[in-house]
């Protein structure tokens, strides 16, 4: 948690502001500052491990800063938390959804509370859960672990080598996408994709073929179930990596 870097995104210095920046300094945090400016934000957000956003009176003439600051939020994935009060928050929620809000901190501020909340959101295992959640289905146990060395950085990976497993797994664990191997013994990837549409806990989950063919017949057969993507097994990690992150980037639009 040590050296963790602390946005914190304030309008004017204030005796709290300063009491704020001495309490996240005095806990060993890394402290940046920005201004409700567009420019400052932009220059100041990269590598923080949170994004502290001190409203003011003068917060409603920002609009443009609160665009930015929900597209940290949709597409960088940050942690986003805010201090003010109830007019405050109603104006941060027309841009960023209230679920996008880590926590909402209102005046006057505990100090105690403020520095308890900032440290479970800077903690790993919260920046985890946060993650989007992958599960590769695949026989393949060695391209299997290949895929999850890939992905294990980015995303939170499941797996399992067969569509028994898969079911088994998303029965007890939510996922964001599957990935799944199109050419399995037993159950092939259409009739596990068939299962898993017929679950009540996996039936809207996307899903992503993978598979080493490429063929006419067999990238129409694959196109026709309506998969989220169709991936070649060839595909390169940047690729992939790209490939993913555009999916959740879309889904969020």
């Amino acid at each position: 948690m040590f050296n963790k870097k602390i946005l914190l995104v304030r309008n004017e210095e204030t005796f709290l502001v300063n009491a704020i920046k001495n309490m996240i300094k005095d806990a060993h945090f890394i402290l940046e500052e920005a201004d409700f400016s567009v420019a400052s934000l932009n220059a100041k957000w990269k590598g923080s491990s949170l994004i502290l956003f001190y409203t003011d009176a003068e917060v409603d003439k920002h609009s443009d800063a609160m665009v930015y600051l929900k597209d940290l939020c949709m597409y960088e994935n940050m942690i986003l938390m805010v201090i003010g009060d109830k007019e405050a928050f109603e104006f941060v929620h027309r841009y960023v959804p209230k679920e996008d809000v880590a926590f909402e901190i209102s005046r006057p501020l505990d100090m105690s509370d403020l520095m308890s909340k900032i440290m479970i959101v800077t903690d790993d295992e919260y920046e985890q859960q946060r993650r989007k959640s992958i599960l590769i289905v695949d026989d393949d146990l060695t391209y299997l672990q290949m895929v999850r060395e890939w992905l294990k950085d980015t995303y939170r990976v499941g797996m399992a080598n067969s569509g028994t497993q898969a079911v088994a797994w998303l029965a007890t664990n939510k996922a964001d996408l599957i990935l799944l191997d199109y050419d399995m013994p037993v159950l092939d990837g259409p009739k596990v994709m068939e299962m898993l549409k017929s679950e009540s806990f996996s039936n809207s989950t996307p899903v992503m073929f993978l598979t080493g063919k490429n063929d006419r017949k067999s990238v129409t057969d694959v196109i026709s179930l309506k998969p989220a993507d169709y991936l070649l097994k060839s595909i390169s990690k940047d690729k992939l990596l790209a490939t993913l992150d555009n999916f959740f980037r879309k889904t969020k639009d």
